[in-house]
Protein backbone atom coordinates (compact mmCIF):
# COMPACT_ATOMS: atom_id res chain seq x y z
CA UNK A 1 0.00 0.00 0.00
CA UNK A 2 2.72 2.47 1.01
CA UNK A 3 4.73 1.64 -2.12
CA UNK A 4 1.78 2.36 -4.42
CA UNK A 5 1.00 5.72 -2.82
CA UNK A 6 4.70 6.62 -2.76
CA UNK A 7 5.11 6.02 -6.50
CA UNK A 8 2.34 8.49 -7.37
CA UNK A 9 0.63 6.15 -9.82
CA UNK A 10 -3.09 6.41 -10.58
CA UNK A 11 -3.58 3.28 -8.50
CA UNK A 12 -1.72 4.87 -5.57
CA UNK A 13 -3.83 8.03 -5.73
CA UNK A 14 -7.02 5.96 -5.89
CA UNK A 15 -5.89 3.91 -2.87
CA UNK A 16 -5.17 7.12 -0.97
CA UNK A 17 -8.63 8.50 -1.77
CA UNK A 18 -10.18 5.15 -0.84
CA UNK A 19 -8.39 5.22 2.52
CA UNK A 20 -9.80 8.68 3.22
CA UNK A 21 -13.34 7.74 2.18
CA UNK A 22 -13.36 4.47 4.14
CA UNK A 23 -11.95 6.12 7.27
CA UNK A 24 -14.72 8.74 7.15
CA UNK A 25 -17.51 6.33 6.24
CA UNK A 26 -18.39 5.97 9.92
CA UNK A 27 -19.00 9.68 10.43
CA UNK A 28 -22.18 10.51 12.32
CA UNK A 29 -23.94 13.83 12.71
CA UNK A 30 -23.44 15.55 16.04
CA UNK A 31 -26.97 16.11 17.45
CA UNK A 32 -25.87 18.80 19.87
CA UNK A 33 -22.53 20.53 19.42
CA UNK A 34 -20.37 20.44 22.56
CA UNK A 35 -19.61 23.53 24.57
CA UNK A 36 -17.41 25.64 22.32
CA UNK A 37 -16.12 29.20 22.56
CA UNK A 38 -16.34 31.23 19.35
CA UNK A 39 -14.88 34.63 18.63
CA UNK A 40 -17.57 37.15 17.60
CA UNK A 41 -16.21 37.30 14.04
CA UNK A 42 -16.24 33.52 13.63
CA UNK A 43 -19.73 33.30 15.10
CA UNK A 44 -21.00 35.98 12.70
CA UNK A 45 -19.37 34.25 9.71
CA UNK A 46 -20.82 30.89 10.65
CA UNK A 47 -24.26 32.39 11.10
CA UNK A 48 -24.14 33.94 7.62
CA UNK A 49 -22.95 30.95 5.57
CA UNK A 50 -24.54 28.06 7.44
CA UNK A 51 -28.17 27.27 6.59
CA UNK A 52 -28.32 23.62 7.69
CA UNK A 53 -26.03 20.78 8.78
CA UNK A 54 -25.50 19.40 5.27
CA UNK A 55 -24.33 22.74 3.90
CA UNK A 56 -22.06 23.33 6.87
CA UNK A 57 -20.49 19.86 6.56
CA UNK A 58 -19.98 20.30 2.80
CA UNK A 59 -18.27 23.66 3.33
CA UNK A 60 -16.18 22.44 6.28
CA UNK A 61 -14.94 19.26 4.56
CA UNK A 62 -14.16 21.19 1.37
CA UNK A 63 -12.22 23.72 3.44
CA UNK A 64 -10.16 20.94 5.03
CA UNK A 65 -9.47 19.46 1.58
CA UNK A 66 -8.28 22.89 0.37
CA UNK A 67 -5.94 23.12 3.37
CA UNK A 68 -4.59 19.63 2.67
CA UNK A 69 -3.99 20.49 -0.98
CA UNK A 70 -2.32 23.79 -0.09
CA UNK A 71 -0.05 22.16 2.50
CA UNK A 72 0.91 19.41 0.04
CA UNK A 73 1.72 21.97 -2.65
CA UNK A 74 3.83 24.13 -0.31
CA UNK A 75 5.81 21.17 1.02
CA UNK A 76 6.66 20.22 -2.56
CA UNK A 77 7.28 23.81 -3.64
CA UNK A 78 9.74 24.46 -0.81
CA UNK A 79 11.20 20.94 -1.10
CA UNK A 80 10.62 20.18 2.57
CA UNK A 81 9.84 16.67 1.37
CA UNK A 82 12.29 15.66 -1.34
CA UNK A 83 9.95 13.74 -3.62
CA UNK A 84 6.42 14.63 -4.64
CA UNK A 85 3.96 12.55 -2.68
CA UNK A 86 0.25 12.25 -1.94
CA UNK A 87 0.92 11.38 1.70
CA UNK A 88 0.59 14.94 3.15
CA UNK A 89 -2.90 15.24 1.70
CA UNK A 90 -3.96 11.83 3.07
CA UNK A 91 -2.52 12.28 6.57
CA UNK A 92 -3.81 15.84 6.91
CA UNK A 93 -7.41 14.87 6.08
CA UNK A 94 -7.24 11.78 8.30
CA UNK A 95 -6.01 13.71 11.35
CA UNK A 96 -7.99 16.92 10.77
CA UNK A 97 -11.26 14.95 10.62
CA UNK A 98 -10.78 12.39 13.39
CA UNK A 99 -13.85 13.39 15.38
CA UNK A 100 -17.34 14.09 14.13
CA UNK A 101 -17.28 17.65 15.48
CA UNK A 102 -14.42 18.43 13.12
CA UNK A 103 -16.73 17.90 10.13
CA UNK A 104 -18.43 21.16 11.07
CA UNK A 105 -16.98 24.65 10.62
CA UNK A 106 -14.75 25.27 13.62
CA UNK A 107 -12.07 27.71 14.85
CA UNK A 108 -9.27 25.13 14.64
CA UNK A 109 -9.82 24.68 10.92
CA UNK A 110 -9.48 28.42 10.30
CA UNK A 111 -6.41 28.56 12.55
CA UNK A 112 -4.80 25.73 10.56
CA UNK A 113 -5.47 27.57 7.29
CA UNK A 114 -3.72 30.71 8.48
CA UNK A 115 -0.88 28.71 10.06
CA UNK A 116 -0.23 27.04 6.69
CA UNK A 117 0.05 30.51 5.12
CA UNK A 118 2.33 31.65 7.96
CA UNK A 119 4.55 28.59 7.48
CA UNK A 120 4.77 29.43 3.77
CA UNK A 121 5.98 32.94 4.64
CA UNK A 122 8.46 31.54 7.16
CA UNK A 123 9.85 29.16 4.55
CA UNK A 124 10.32 32.13 2.24
CA UNK A 125 12.40 33.86 4.92
CA UNK A 126 15.34 31.57 4.16
CA UNK A 127 15.47 32.96 0.63
CA UNK A 128 14.61 36.59 1.35
CA UNK A 129 18.17 37.91 1.76
CA UNK A 130 18.68 40.98 3.89
CA UNK A 131 15.30 42.66 3.31
CA UNK A 132 12.60 40.41 4.77
CA UNK A 133 10.46 43.27 6.07
CA UNK A 134 7.44 42.49 3.89
CA UNK A 135 7.48 38.84 4.95
CA UNK A 136 7.48 39.81 8.62
CA UNK A 137 4.66 42.25 7.88
CA UNK A 138 2.70 39.43 6.23
CA UNK A 139 3.34 37.04 9.13
CA UNK A 140 2.18 39.58 11.69
CA UNK A 141 -0.93 40.41 9.66
CA UNK A 142 -1.84 36.73 9.31
CA UNK A 143 -1.41 36.24 13.06
CA UNK A 144 -3.75 39.16 13.72
CA UNK A 145 -6.39 37.89 11.29
CA UNK A 146 -6.22 34.32 12.61
CA UNK A 147 -6.66 35.66 16.14
CA UNK A 148 -10.02 37.11 15.07
CA UNK A 149 -11.22 33.62 14.11
CA UNK A 150 -9.65 31.44 16.81
CA UNK A 151 -8.59 32.31 20.34
CA UNK A 152 -6.14 29.40 20.28
CA UNK A 153 -3.90 31.56 18.07
CA UNK A 154 -2.47 33.03 21.27
CA UNK A 155 -0.81 29.67 22.04
CA UNK A 156 0.88 29.55 18.63
CA UNK A 157 2.40 33.02 18.71
CA UNK A 158 5.43 31.74 20.73
CA UNK A 159 5.77 28.88 18.22
CA UNK A 160 5.91 31.38 15.35
CA UNK A 161 8.48 33.52 17.18
CA UNK A 162 10.67 30.48 17.92
CA UNK A 163 10.23 29.30 14.33
CA UNK A 164 11.42 32.66 13.00
CA UNK A 165 14.51 32.44 15.22
CA UNK A 166 15.23 28.97 13.83
CA UNK A 167 14.96 29.91 10.16
CA UNK A 168 16.22 33.50 10.25
CA UNK A 169 18.74 35.54 12.19
CA UNK A 170 17.42 37.60 15.08
CA UNK A 171 16.80 41.27 14.40
CA UNK A 172 14.70 43.35 16.77
CA UNK A 173 13.41 45.52 13.91
CA UNK A 174 11.85 42.55 12.12
CA UNK A 175 10.16 41.34 15.28
CA UNK A 176 8.77 44.81 15.92
CA UNK A 177 7.39 44.90 12.36
CA UNK A 178 5.67 41.55 12.92
CA UNK A 179 4.19 42.49 16.30
CA UNK A 180 3.18 45.95 15.09
CA UNK A 181 1.29 44.55 12.09
CA UNK A 182 -0.54 42.15 14.41
CA UNK A 183 -1.47 45.06 16.68
CA UNK A 184 -2.67 47.17 13.73
CA UNK A 185 -5.04 44.39 12.60
CA UNK A 186 -6.51 44.17 16.12
CA UNK A 187 -6.68 47.97 16.39
CA UNK A 188 -8.58 48.31 13.10
CA UNK A 189 -10.95 45.53 14.19
CA UNK A 190 -11.52 47.30 17.51
CA UNK A 191 -12.35 50.51 15.63
CA UNK A 192 -14.91 48.74 13.45
CA UNK A 193 -16.59 47.18 16.49
CA UNK A 194 -16.54 50.50 18.34
CA UNK A 195 -18.17 52.39 15.47
CA UNK A 196 -20.85 49.71 15.20
CA UNK A 197 -21.52 49.92 18.93
CA UNK A 198 -20.28 46.39 19.64
CA UNK A 199 -17.00 47.11 21.39
CA UNK A 200 -17.97 44.74 24.21
CA UNK A 201 -17.99 41.88 21.69
CA UNK A 202 -14.46 42.76 20.64
CA UNK A 203 -13.27 42.79 24.24
CA UNK A 204 -14.52 39.22 24.49
CA UNK A 205 -11.65 38.29 22.15
CA UNK A 206 -9.38 38.66 25.15
CA UNK A 207 -11.48 36.57 27.51
CA UNK A 208 -9.82 33.18 27.40
CA UNK A 209 -11.05 29.91 28.74
CA UNK A 210 -9.06 28.70 31.76
CA UNK A 211 -6.01 26.57 31.04
CA UNK A 212 -5.75 23.43 33.12
CA UNK A 213 -2.36 23.03 34.77
CA UNK A 214 -2.75 19.26 34.71
CA UNK A 215 -3.11 16.93 31.76
CA UNK A 216 -6.74 16.14 30.96
CA UNK A 217 -7.07 12.41 30.39
CA UNK A 218 -10.63 11.51 31.32
CA UNK A 219 -12.05 12.87 28.04
CA UNK A 220 -10.21 10.46 25.80
CA UNK A 221 -10.70 6.79 25.01
CA UNK A 222 -7.88 4.30 25.58
CA UNK A 223 -7.63 3.72 21.83
CA UNK A 224 -6.94 7.42 21.38
CA UNK A 225 -3.72 7.07 23.38
CA UNK A 226 -2.67 4.12 21.23
CA UNK A 227 -3.30 6.22 18.14
CA UNK A 228 -1.43 9.16 19.63
CA UNK A 229 1.49 6.86 20.52
CA UNK A 230 1.74 5.83 16.85
CA UNK A 231 1.81 9.49 15.81
CA UNK A 232 4.48 10.23 18.43
CA UNK A 233 6.62 7.36 17.09
CA UNK A 234 6.24 8.59 13.51
CA UNK A 235 7.16 12.14 14.51
CA UNK A 236 10.26 11.01 16.42
CA UNK A 237 11.51 8.69 13.68
CA UNK A 238 10.83 11.24 10.96
CA UNK A 239 12.57 14.02 12.89
CA UNK A 240 15.66 11.84 13.19
CA UNK A 241 15.48 11.15 9.45
CA UNK A 242 15.28 14.89 8.79
CA UNK A 243 18.36 15.55 10.91
CA UNK A 244 20.62 12.64 10.00
CA UNK A 245 19.64 11.52 6.47
CA UNK A 246 21.73 14.22 4.81
CA UNK A 247 21.71 12.49 1.42
CA UNK A 248 17.93 12.62 1.02
CA UNK A 249 16.93 15.73 2.97
CA UNK A 250 18.01 19.30 2.16
CA UNK A 251 19.62 21.56 4.75
CA UNK A 252 16.59 23.83 4.48
CA UNK A 253 14.32 20.92 5.36
CA UNK A 254 16.57 19.93 8.27
CA UNK A 255 16.35 23.40 9.75
CA UNK A 256 12.63 23.66 9.22
CA UNK A 257 12.06 20.27 10.82
CA UNK A 258 12.74 22.06 14.09
CA UNK A 259 9.93 24.52 13.30
CA UNK A 260 7.45 21.71 12.68
CA UNK A 261 8.60 20.04 15.90
CA UNK A 262 7.78 23.24 17.83
CA UNK A 263 4.34 23.37 16.18
CA UNK A 264 3.79 19.70 17.08
CA UNK A 265 4.65 20.31 20.75
CA UNK A 266 2.36 23.36 20.98
CA UNK A 267 -0.54 21.60 19.24
CA UNK A 268 -0.32 18.59 21.56
CA UNK A 269 -0.15 20.85 24.63
CA UNK A 270 -3.25 22.73 23.46
CA UNK A 271 -5.07 19.41 23.00
CA UNK A 272 -4.21 18.21 26.48
CA UNK A 273 -4.41 21.35 28.61
CA UNK A 274 -7.47 23.13 27.22
CA UNK A 275 -10.74 21.42 27.99
CA UNK A 276 -13.03 23.76 26.02
CA UNK A 277 -12.93 23.22 22.23
CA UNK A 278 -11.31 19.87 23.01
CA UNK A 279 -12.59 17.84 20.06
CA UNK A 280 -11.90 20.57 17.54
CA UNK A 281 -8.36 21.21 18.73
CA UNK A 282 -7.11 17.75 17.80
CA UNK A 283 -7.09 19.09 14.24
CA UNK A 284 -4.30 21.50 15.23
CA UNK A 285 -1.88 18.56 15.22
CA UNK A 286 -2.66 17.87 11.57
CA UNK A 287 0.02 20.13 10.05
CA UNK A 288 3.13 18.80 11.84
CA UNK A 289 1.75 15.24 11.86
CA UNK A 290 1.28 15.40 8.08
CA UNK A 291 4.83 16.62 7.51
CA UNK A 292 6.55 14.08 9.72
CA UNK A 293 4.37 11.10 8.82
CA UNK A 294 4.70 11.87 5.11
CA UNK A 295 8.47 12.11 5.38
CA UNK A 296 8.60 8.72 7.13
CA UNK A 297 6.32 6.89 4.70
CA UNK A 298 7.93 8.53 1.68
CA UNK A 299 11.48 7.55 2.74
CA UNK A 300 12.54 4.64 0.53
CA UNK A 301 15.09 3.28 2.97
CA UNK A 302 13.99 0.85 5.65
CA UNK A 303 11.55 -2.04 5.73
CA UNK A 304 8.41 -1.37 3.76
CA UNK A 305 6.48 -4.05 5.63
CA UNK A 306 6.96 -2.11 8.88
CA UNK A 307 5.72 1.05 7.20
CA UNK A 308 2.73 -0.80 5.78
CA UNK A 309 1.84 -2.09 9.24
CA UNK A 310 2.21 1.36 10.82
CA UNK A 311 0.14 2.99 8.09
CA UNK A 312 -2.56 0.33 8.47
CA UNK A 313 -2.53 0.75 12.27
CA UNK A 314 -2.83 4.50 11.86
CA UNK A 315 -5.86 4.19 9.58
CA UNK A 316 -7.49 1.49 11.72
CA UNK A 317 -6.83 3.57 14.83
CA UNK A 318 -8.60 6.55 13.29
CA UNK A 319 -11.53 4.36 12.26
CA UNK A 320 -11.65 2.80 15.73
CA UNK A 321 -11.78 6.19 17.44
CA UNK A 322 -14.58 7.34 15.16
CA UNK A 323 -16.52 4.06 15.44
CA UNK A 324 -16.46 4.02 19.23
CA UNK A 325 -16.88 7.73 19.81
Amino acid sequence: MVQLIRNRTIGGILIGILVIVVSKFFFEFVPEPPHVTYTPLFFALKKIIVFNDFIEIAIAVSFVAIQAGLLTFLLHYHKVIKERTFFPFIIYVLVALVYSEQFYLNPASFLNFFMILIIHKMLNLQESGKNPGLLFLDIGTLIGISFLFAKETIYFIPAVLIGVLIVYTYEITNFLIMLLSTFIVLLISAGVYYLSGNISDFLNFFTFTPIKIYVIINHWQERFYILLSILFALVLISYLIFQFKSTSVTNKAKRFAGVFLVFWIVSILVVFVQEVNLWYNMALAAIPASVFASNYFQERKGNNWIKNILFLLLVLGLISVQLNY
